[in-house]
């Protein structure tokens, strides 16, 4: 019997999150690390898994070490994947309520259940600049306004709802951009204040299902825009996906669905 293996491997979960009555979410892999795994292993799981997003959470003190992958790089900030592990880490490990921190490459995340589901997270939020829409090319499409939202980001402002569903992006335009996501917007569309698109081609993502990170931008310009400082958001994706969020001095509050579609365990 010595020779039988019983150790275990690494539990993960399968999480749609920002899901809605009939959007199917944006899928991420929560990744429960029962030890330190070398960043090269956690970039080959991710690039296996193949979601948008996987996730590498592991205990650390009173709370949770975070970061996230793309199937090619390591990025500094993701949304949806975070929401996803706010959901295991409350629904399926049962830890308790209140406010839960994970210190991640951004700096300290925290979140918390909120009313009739809704988990919600605290981003940092992003502070505009106008940029000249000019230099996005025919990326995107005709270009009503656009902002720089930090080094990595720009938000592109389309004409309406129609405009940015008939959008055809060339993700190697999208390459000659000033940043490396790029947020197609409009105001209005079903059942929202703003709809969206999300583009990075740079991470390895042509079209990102639901993107979190991005009401960072979304948020403050919608504030600019009308004065509110809440804000909802439909992403316009095959999947599609449905996102609400406050607006505060140095954080934005992105809430959503998520739910669990398997769990398992993988040996790396």
């Amino acid at each position: 019997m010595e020779s039988v293996d019983v150790a275990f491997g690494h539990r993960l979960w399968w999480v749609d999150a920002f899901v809605g009555d009939t959007e199917r979410g944006n899928p991420a892999v929560v990744v429960l690390l029962e030890h330190p795994l070398a960043d090269h292993a956690m970039q080959a799981m991710a690039a296996e898994l193949g979601v948008s997003e996987t996730a590498f959470v592991r205990r650390v003190g009173d709370q949770w070490s975070l970061r996230w992958f793309t199937p090619t790089v390591e990025v500094d900030l993701c949304g949806h994947a975070t929401l996803a592990t706010l959901h295991v880490v409350l629904a399926e490990l049962e830890a308790p309520g209140g406010e839960l921190y994970f210190a991640t490459r951004s700096g300290t995340l925290s979140g918390r259940r909120l009313r009739e589901g809704l988990l919600a997270i605290d981003l940092p939020r992003s502070y505009l600049e106008p940029l000249d829409p000019a230099v996005l090319g025919d990326a995107v499409g005709e270009v009503a306004e656009a902002f720089q939202a930090g080094a990595s980001t720009v938000l592109a402002v389309v004409e309406d709802y129609d405009a940015l569903c008939a959008l055809s992006v060339d993700p190697m335009a999208l390459f000659l951009a000033p940043a490396t996501i790029v947020i197609a917007a409009c105001p209005g569309g079903p059942g929202a204040d703003v709809s969206i698109r999300v583009f990075a081609p740079r991470l390895g993502i042509a079209e990102d299902p639901v993107t979190g990170s991005a009401l960072c931008a979304v948020a403050p310009w919608w504030m600019e825009r009308v004065g509110a400082p809440t804000v909802t958001v439909r992403q316009v994706s095959a999947r599609g996906g449905v996102m609400h969020a406050r607006l505060f001095e140095r954080t934005v509050e992105v809430a959503g669905l998520a739910r669990t579609f398997f769990h398992g365990e993988v040996r790396p």
